[in-house]
């Protein structure tokens, strides 16, 4: 029996401007995913996403930015599914109004612009520079699970390297020492870190729809990868 041989596309990698060669993902690819999203769990959502760009590229699902694996996935689900997602909004005025409305996938917008490669960040009143990147999708899961504004480590697994101008010291540092040199910054010289962090960009996707009761505008945005399965 004969196997359709899919089409190849490209796109561009956020964070680095380079091109991805993407192909459409099959049926039985797009089932596991519906079906990872009626698990509603984070952890099987992010699975399934790093499983789907991993069959459809050769990206390296576990070090690239989590918004670089949400942007590629959305391209991935444009040339799969379509590049229209259609959705149902509510309004106050009548709970049981559903407003349909579309969203299209070019309108996606990366706020604020990725940096280009890793930040190095220099300590303030140290020898210490500090090359960190934004987390991967598990990172970000991580922190999203702890609802926690705490996001040490999170930034212990995104540094790349911690070095002077005599020593590179990441070699020699495991997470807990990386730990341990966080925690002995004082408030003003991890902001820095902590800023880098809270400025991840978002993909997102907007549209406006009118209620259908009342006339009311709505502006609705779309973010976060569990939907954009839809």
């Amino acid at each position: 029996m004969s196997k359709i041989i899919q089409p190849t596309y490209t796109c561009i990698q956020p964070s680095t401007g380079k091109k991805v060669k993407f192909r459409p993902f099959t049926t039985k690819e797009h089932k596991a995913l519906l079906l990872s999203l009626a698990e509603d769990d984070i952890d099987i959502i992010a699975n399934a996403i790093k499983s789907t760009v991993t069959a459809c590229t050769d990206v390296d699902v576990d070090t690239v930015p989590y918004y670089d694996l949400e942007y590629i996935f959305l391209q991935i689900r444009s040339k799969s599914i379509g590049e229209i997602i259609d959705l149902i909004g509510g309004c106050e005025c009548d709970p049981k109004i559903k407003n349909e409305f579309s969203v299209d996938i070019a309108d996606t917008v990366i706020s604020p612009e990725p940096p280009k490669g890793n930040a190095k960040l220099q300590i303030e009143g140290t020898p210490y520079t500090v090359e960190i990147r934004h987390p991967s999708i598990d990172g970000f899961v991580d922190v999203f699970k702890s609802g926690s504004a705490d996001t040490d480590q999170a930034i212990v697994d995104s540094i790349v390297s911690v070095y002077t101008e005599d020593e590179i010291m990441t070699d020699i540092m495991t997470n807990e020492q990386k730990l341990e040199f966080i925690e002995s910054m004082t408030p003003r010289q991890e902001v820095s870190l902590s800023k880098f962090m809270s400025e991840m960009p978002i993909v997102k996707l907007s549209a406006n729809y009118k209620c259908k009761g009342c006339g009311k505008l709505h502006e609705h945005t779309l973010q976060g990868f569990e939907n954009f399965f839809v």
